[in-house]
């Protein structure tokens, strides 16, 4: 049976920098990307390849038609998973790998999609280092950071969700413990 890969996390935990790491070693791992209705916020995030941007009248539309697996509304804007592309990869025996918040992560598990579910929550070290991370990156207002740290108290509350949880100290020994996680779980159901 193949397996699908969620990783999960707050925002400035990394998730995305172990997770292009992780798909280095294994290439054959399938990444699918999230649908969104927002706007592309520059140039490189189009080539990027993390997003596929849809109006928000074409996301709802697919919505109606059950097109996907998980979606979630944030900061206004949707985001899901494509129900057909996952299920296709799935049943030709590929292993899939892709971000999803909470929420995404509780409606997977109680939907039925060809595969097994293995959700990874990673964490930063604490939440004053996850503060600094948000400063660092300078992308938000301070509001907006607030918010987000506000969030992750609510994202502990649903650890029993997840199969695992990687605390993200330094990168090379999270890259580390997800190759282990992801090699286990391949090797379990093959």
């Amino acid at each position: 049976m193949s397996v699908f890969f969620v990783i999960c996390g707050p925002s400035g935990a990394g998730k995305t920098t172990l997770l292009t790491r992780v798909r280095r070693r294994f290439p054959d791992l399938v990444y699918v990307p999230s649908y969104t209705s927002r706007p592309p916020r520059n140039p490189r995030e189009l080539k990027a390849g993390r997003y596929r941007f849809i109006s928000k009248e074409e996301f709802e539309r697919r919505i109606r038609q059950n097109g996907f697996l998980e979606y979630a509304v944030y900061a206004g804007n949707y985001y899901g998973t494509s129900r057909s592309e996952v299920q296709t990869l799935l049943k030709a025996g590929h292993d899939v790998i892709k971000e999803a918040d909470v929420q995404g992560v509780r409606q997977l598990r109680r939907r039925r999609f060809g595969g097994r579910l293995v959700a990874i929550f990673i964490l930063p070290p604490s939440l004053p280092e996850l503060e600094h991370r948000l400063d660092k990156r300078g992308t938000e207002s301070g509001a907006a950071r607030r918010k987000r740290l506000a969030a992750v108290l609510d994202e502990l509350g649903a650890l029993d969700l997840f199969d695992y949880i990687v605390i993200n100290r330094r990168v090379p020994e999270s890259v580390e413990r997800l190759s282990a996680i992801i090699r286990a779980e391949r090797s379990f159901h093959t």
